[in-house]
């Protein structure tokens, strides 16, 4: 098999972790790949769901699927630990793993006078003011659907239902599903629920006042925003592969994080 592997250059053990599984398949007669990825048939990643994030949505445009191992401080949506690597190794060598698909979404920042800058995301796209308060208009399908004032608004894929938007107030969807979530952040006056439309919609954001607005994509990448731009989001064009072991690690993966298992109802 041909994997390639890319760590986390800030991460001084994902450097030390990529070496030993690269020395390791190498002595098993497998091809690692630091260069030319796109002749790899799995995308091994090492750091935390930040690093997965950023490498699935540059690289989703091979088709492979992706293999987080956590180095970081955040791994739910990685498959397995620092430590866990061999055994992880070994599965996909053998072909004990399943591939989840989750949709992914694109963005288009558009204005009358400047270049269409596109965009894209796996969890989230946040569109929000720096330090005031700005007022967007939210058009779903071309019709007007929503006005917030308020710190912002964020546009999520399932896969980001259990990040940002979740903080936000945001419901819990199977990452599996596909759908869009349109979540306000503060949002000042009557307060404003999340919602979930369906993954055809197309969602408009106008910036009708804010001089500080920023576009940010999965936490990663900020885009400055002008006050009368326009982003468009819609669903991605490609699906991004992730590698799990587990079928019921979504749920595992929530009950530990939140402890629903042993949460009293009130409580």
């Amino acid at each position: 098999m041909k994997f390639g592997i890319i760590s986390a250059k800030d991460i001084g053990k994902a450097g030390e972790v990529a070496f030993k599984i690269g020395k390791y398949l190498t002595g098993r007669g497998h091809q690692v790949l630091d260069k030319n990825l796109d002749q790899a048939e799995i995308l091994v990643t090492l750091g935390g769901d930040g690093m997965l994030l950023h490498t699935a949505c540059k690289h989703v445009e091979l088709g492979v699927p992706f293999v987080g191992i956590n180095v970081g401080t955040l791994g739910f949506l990685t498959a397995a630990e620092a430590d866990e690597w061999q055994e992880a190794i070994e599965k996909i060598i053998g072909g004990k793993y399943f591939v989840s698909e989750r949709m992914t979404l694109d963005a288009k920042v558009e204005s009358a006078k400047l270049k269409v800058q596109s965009f894209r995301a796996l969890n989230e796209i946040v569109v929000k003011g720096q330090y005031r308060v700005v007022d967007l208009e939210i058009l779903v399908n071309n019709q007007k659907f929503l006005t917030i004032r308020g710190d912002g608004v964020l546009v999520s894929t399932p896969t980001g239902s259990t990040a940002y938007s979740l903080s936000a107030g945001g419901p819990i969807v199977d990452p599996e599903l596909d759908s869009i979530l349109i979540t306000p952040v503060n949002a000042h006056g009557l307060p404003i629920p999340s919602v979930v439309l369906a993954p055809e919609d197309e969602v408009e954001i106008k910036i009708v006042r804010g001089d500080d607005v920023s576009l940010t994509l999965d936490g990663q990448e900020h885009v400055k925003v002008l006050s009368g731009q326009s982003v468009k989001v819609l669903k991605g064009k490609h699906r991004v592969k992730l590698i799990y072991f587990d079928r019921q690690q979504f749920l595992k993966s929530l009950n530990a994080k939140f402890g629903l298992a042993s949460r009293l109802a009130g409580s």
